[in-house]
C-alpha cells in the first residue's frame, strides 16, 4: 500500500516541472469542452429536425383529410 502512495505522491511533485503535462491537461481541457458544445448544437438540430418531420406530417394528413371531405 505504501509504494502506490510513495508512486503517486512522486508523480504529483514531477508533474509541476514537466510543460507537457500541463500542455496535455489544457488540450483534454479544451477538446472536452468543443466536443460539449457540439453536442448540445446537435440536440437543437435533431430537434428541429424532428419539428420540420412532424410539421410536414400533419401537412400532408390536412391535404389528404380535405381531399377526402372533397369528394365526399
Amino acid at each position: 500500500m505504501s509504494d502506490i502512495n510513495d508512486t503517486i505522491q512522486e508523480s504529483v511533485e514531477n508533474a509541476g516541472k514537466s510543460k507537457i503535462n500541463s500542455m496535455v491537461a489544457v488540450l483534454v481541457a479544451l477538446s472536452a469542452t468543443f466536443m460539449a458544445i457540439c453536442n448540445v448544437k446537435d440536440g437543437n438540430i435533431v430537434q428541429a429536425m424532428s419539428q420540420a418531420q412532424a410539421n410536414s406530417i400533419d401537412s400532408w394528413s390536412y391535404f389528404q383529410a380535405k381531399k377526402y371531405q372533397a369528394i365526399n
